[in-house]
């Protein structure tokens, strides 16, 4: 039942973040609205706005901004950011929506609920164990209880056998360290492993160690008790008596005397249908109501982790993106550099003051910029220096802001060539960007042998799988021919 309103206050709770998120998106500042099919995506902004106020209480505001406003410099990087946290949202009242769903469902279908059980199946050979739950006597216990196949009649029996005789002491131990101090239960095998030779177990005190193996260790003395354990070997006219003495010692504090009491009933209850291919379970004992369970299939708090651990992997993923995206935008202007100092050398011995030149580079990337498959961030921060600047602001102020905004030297040494140039005049300047390109050549040549040697090592991995391939298709025929 608590699984139930949990999923139903946790559904309620997203349609409502998505209703609210719907009235709030009026409140979004014109900058960052986004327009047509899009506008779904703010369902997910009150959780997007929960992500701001949490990215302010980190102090981590500032940083996403810039990355926003580096990567989407002309293209509205607050609608961006709107869009990119919304879509946040929505994966995140979808994932909760999706938890609420599957635990409803599994409440529904009784996966958190012990599921009543009449019989338990044995298995087709061996022993198995059965855990179940018990209610009794206004107690729950929780049972195990050893289910052996169907026994084997007369006519069934196998005609011959191999004598074997093995030692006894490790099988029977299960957890206890020896049989000089014996607490925990033993361990009787039914028969020798590996040899259809049949074993029956007794002993000498059956308050003490049943011939299930269950120990008592509450009913020993406080030096214990000592107990022989006779293992009886057979195996068809062939007989051989072995005797195991063990010390039980008290642990702990007595056992339950209603668990006693059940696993004792169990046991009549495996041995009076030991020829049935079902065991059917009593629901009354001793005058008692008695209800047996199966073990709970699901826990809600497995659902909410993999929730959990799925919304940790999805901002793990979308982390690692954002690294990704910020790397490839560092080389991408450091591999345009060259050529933007060779167009402003180029254009400058032409005759082009540095605007002009500024100007003319800005039109051609703008007039080719629909065919070109990937957006150029350098190409770009010109264009936003070039609107700067026909806005009324400074040569020297917009070029400035230019090698800033690019964080990266050679582009501030750029910027600080042309700013000289405006204050000095462009008396120096070419030579200066002469050199600069020539610098910048030298550095793309440098990145080329960098990135070739890397692609030499990545190719290390496929070619070595390649090998143990070929190694494979020549060993396995000839091992196969021996």
């Amino acid at each position: 039942m608590r699984s139930i309103w949990a999923a139903t206050i946790l559904g309620v709770a997203s349609v409502a973040a998505v209703i609210t998120g719907f009235a709030f998106a009026a409140r979004i500042p014109a900058e960052e609205r986004f327009a047509g099919q899009k506008r779904l995506l703010y369902a997910g902004y009150l959780v997007a706005l929960g992500k701001r106020w949490l990215m302010r209480k980190l102090r981590l505001d500032g940083a996403e901004e810039s990355y926003y406003r580096a990567m989407y410099v002309n293209d509205r990087p607050g609608a961006k950011r709107t869009e990119a946290d919304c879509r946040l949202g929505i994966f995140f009242v979808a994932l909760a929506l999706g938890l609420s769903a599957v635990v409803l469902w599994s409440a529904f279908s009784g996966g958190f609920a012990a599921t009543a059980l009449h019989q338990i199946d044995r298995p087709e050979e061996g022993t198995g164990i059965a855990k179940v739950i018990a209610r009794y006597r206004g107690g729950e216990f929780e049972l195990s209880m050893a289910v052996t196949e169907k026994q084997m009649t007369s006519e069934e029996l196998l005609a011959s056998a191999a004598e074997a005789e093995e030692q006894m002491v490790s099988w029977i131990l299960g957890e206890n360290p020896g049989v000089d101090c014996v607490s925990k239960p033993l361990t009787f095998p039914e028969r020798i492993p590996g040899t259809p030779i049949a074993v029956s177990w007794s002993t000498s005190d059956y308050r003490i160690i049943d011939y299930s193996g269950n120990v008592h260790p509450e009913l020993c003395g406080e030096n214990g008790e000592p107990v022989v354990l006779t293992a009886t070997l057979t195996y068809g006219d062939w007989e051989e008596i072995m005797q195991i003495p063990v010390l039980v010692c008290r642990v702990g504090e007595a056992a339950d005397v209603d668990r006693r009491t059940l696993e004792e009933m169990l046991e009549k209850v495996s041995k009076d249908q030991a020829y049935e291919n079902e065991i059917r379970l009593p629901e009354q004992w001793e005058g008692e109501q008695v209800e047996f369970y199966e073990e709970r299939r699901y826990s809600p708090w497995m659902f909410a982790a993999y929730a959990v651990l799925l919304g940790i992997v999805g901002i793990l993923v979308g982390v690692s993106s954002r690294k990704k995206l910020r790397k490839e935008r560092e080389n991408q202007l450091l591999r345009d550099y060259p050529d933007v100092v060779s167009k402003m050398t180029l254009l400058m011995e032409a005759g082009s003051t540095i605007r002009l030149a500024w100007e003319r580079i800005v039109d051609d990337y703008v007039r080719h910029r629909g065919r070109r498959s990937e957006r150029e961030y350098v190409y770009e921060e010109m264009l936003h220096a070039r609107n700067r600047l026909s806005v009324g602001v400074s040569e020297e102020v917009a070029y400035e802001e230019f090698g800033r905004r690019c964080g990266n030297i050679r582009y501030l040494r750029l910027s600080s060539v042309l700013v000289q140039n405006l204050k000095k005049g462009s008396a120096g300047v070419l030579p200066l960007l002469r050199k600069e390109a020539a610098e910048a050549f030298c550095d793309r040549r440098e990145q080329a042998k960098q990135r070739g040697e890397e692609a030499g090592t990545k190719l290390l991995l496929p070619m070595a799988g390649i090998l143990i391939i070929i190694l494979a298709m020549i060993l396995i025929p000839a091992f196969m021919s021996l």
